[in-house]
């Protein structure tokens, strides 16, 4: 009896542990229950929050990225922070978060924009339209090109001519000629219509500081000889050509023809020679100067056109003097007017006459 009963006691005894121990187990899990729960609601609305911010400010930066004057560097692999943000020509070197839980889409279209922006900014000079191209070639001489000495040398026979500059930039040298030589009338033109508004606002200033009723005016002296005139040279088709006429003394080609040739290709070079000849009144005159063969590859891929054209070329700039004398243009005879000496590296090209009869 007394092993019998000592064996149910402790039956009994290690249930009621049991019991109780699951109790306590079922107690805590009901204690913990309510706090994750409670968590997990939370952090939703934690993430939501972010997300609307992150949103706002992913709608700025892409209003910012859209603005024709704002530019803005691609982040690095791994980052979600732009740096270098540049917005109206001015650069700032800011850092700016954006969103990166954004859909891949928006992620793909700053990029996107950014690449576009960047190939546009190529592209932008694939005239050889550089708006700084004065300083550049004429690096120790502020205000004066050095082919203006050469001029110089030959300077009656620009004196009482009409005379074209083809490529004229932002107007600098045309200005010069008309101020330096007394020609009769001179037109600068160019294919980039900002560098023809920045040449007639120089020029306004130039008129700007002579009396209202002056001399110039009335006798048509500079800055009242000047025009400018924006336009492409290269005709649409040549049966244009048909409607020439003599109207120049002297036409300017001044470091073109590589741009007209990568652009335009061969074909487009040697329309625009015919165009000269045309256009030359008799005993007129061209002044060329000729960019060498070397000078082009540098520029070959700046788009897909240059890139076509440069591979296709069969006409040369050894090949331009005979060219010019053929029956298919018709100059007479040609003369090496001068070499710039004081130039940088790269621009001391020789500046030839080719006469019409």
């Amino acid at each position: 009896m007394c092993s019998t009963t000592r064996s149910s006691c402790l039956k009994t005894c290690l249930f009621r542990q049991i019991f109780s121990m699951d109790i306590n187990q079922e107690i805590i899990q009901i204690k913990h229950v309510p706090t994750q729960k409670l968590a997990g609601k939370r952090k939703p609305e934690t993430s939501v929050d972010v997300s609307e911010n992150s949103a706002k400010k992913t709608k700025l930066l892409t209003t910012q990225d859209t603005s024709p004057k704002a530019s803005i560097e691609v982040p690095a692999e791994n980052s979600n922070t732009f740096t270098n943000v540049n917005i109206g020509g001015r650069a700032k070197n800011t850092a700016i978060k954006i969103n990166v839980h954004q859909s891949p889409k928006k992620r793909i279209e700053l990029p996107s924009a950014i690449n576009t922006e960047q190939k546009q900014l190529k592209e932008k000079f694939i005239y050889g339209n550089y708006n700084k191209y004065y300083g550049y070639r004429n690096k120790d001489s502020k205000y004066h090109d050095i082919r203006l000495e050469v001029f110089a040398t030959r300077s009656e026979m620009f004196q009482n001519k009409q005379v074209l500059d083809i490529g004229c930039n932002s107007g600098l040298i045309t200005m010069e000629v008309a101020k330096l030589f007394e020609v009769k009338s001179i037109v600068g033109l160019d294919i980039d219509r900002s560098l023809i508004n920045q040449a007639n606002k120089m020029l306004l200033r130039q008129k700007k500081m002579l009396p209202i009723e002056n001399e110039a005016r009335r006798l048509h002296k500079y800055p009242y000889n000047v025009s400018f005139v924006h336009g492409n040279y290269v005709l649409r088709d040549d049966i244009l050509l048909e409607i020439e006429h003599e109207q120049f003394d002297i036409i300017l080609c001044l470091s073109i023809t590589k741009w007209i040739q990568l652009n335009f290709g061969d074909a487009g070079l040697k329309q625009a020679f015919r165009r000269m000849f045309l256009q030359l009144r008799s005993g007129g005159k061209l002044i060329l100067e000729a960019q060498p063969y070397d000078n082009y590859g540098r520029r070959k891929k700046m788009t897909e056109t240059i890139n076509a054209n440069f591979k296709a070329m069969q006409f040369f700039p050894k090949h331009f003097n005979d060219f010019l004398l053929s029956a298919d243009v018709g100059f007479e005879s040609f003369e090496l007017m001068g070499i710039p000496e004081s130039c940088i590296k790269g621009f001391k090209r020789p500046i030839q006459i080719f006469h019409k009869t």
